[in-house]
């Protein structure tokens, strides 16, 4: 076990769900859901969408990647990435 906690380091960092990064973030979770959809290093679990038939996907989100968009989406202007620009205060 110890042997592959080192060759994985990523299997320790602490992984967020959308509920607690929407808490955290003071969003909605469908729009951490948009601004983590296609981000690399994202875990993704679920099935993938079939014709007409809804996407069940389940996203956990680790804390580097959540740190790296956080940083990108405040020199870009955070508000202007989600919600159309409406996003709630205390970020």
């Amino acid at each position: 076990m110890e042997r592959l906690l080192t060759q994985f380091p990523a299997l320790t960092e602490r992984h967020y769900s959308v509920k607690e990064l929407a808490q955290m973030l003071r969003l909605s979770p469908a729009a951490v859901r948009r601004l983590f959809r296609d981000e690399p290093g994202v875990l993704r679990f679920g099935k993938e969408k079939r014709g007409h038939q809804r996407e069940y996907m389940t996203l956990r989100i680790p804390a580097s990647v959540a740190e790296r968009v956080y940083r990108r989406s405040m020199c870009s202007g955070f508000g202007s990435r989600l919600d159309g620009g409406k996003f709630k205060s205390g970020i």
